[in-house]
């Protein structure tokens, strides 16, 4: 069984592997699933609050493009 560093290194490849484009919709559903799940957990609705997240930090990192690498 792979350890937790192992599992973080295969999805960190993984990840730097996609492309600007599919980086930053991963991280848009990313982040949108997580403020739903925290809205969940509260018992309040915040599916506003979710998807505004989801465009907003899928814009910034197409626009900024986080993934690249300094060479």
């Amino acid at each position: 069984m792979a350890g937790p560093r192992q599992l973080y290194r295969r999805a960190d490849d993984w990840a730097r592997g996609l492309s600007r484009f599919r980086y930053a919709v991963v991280t848009g559903v990313i982040a949108t699933a997580s403020v739903l799940v925290v809205g969940v957990l509260s018992d309040t609705s915040m599916t506003f609050q979710a998807v505004a997240m989801g465009v907003t930090m899928t814009a910034l990192y197409y626009a900024f493009d986080m993934n690249a690498r300094a060479d």
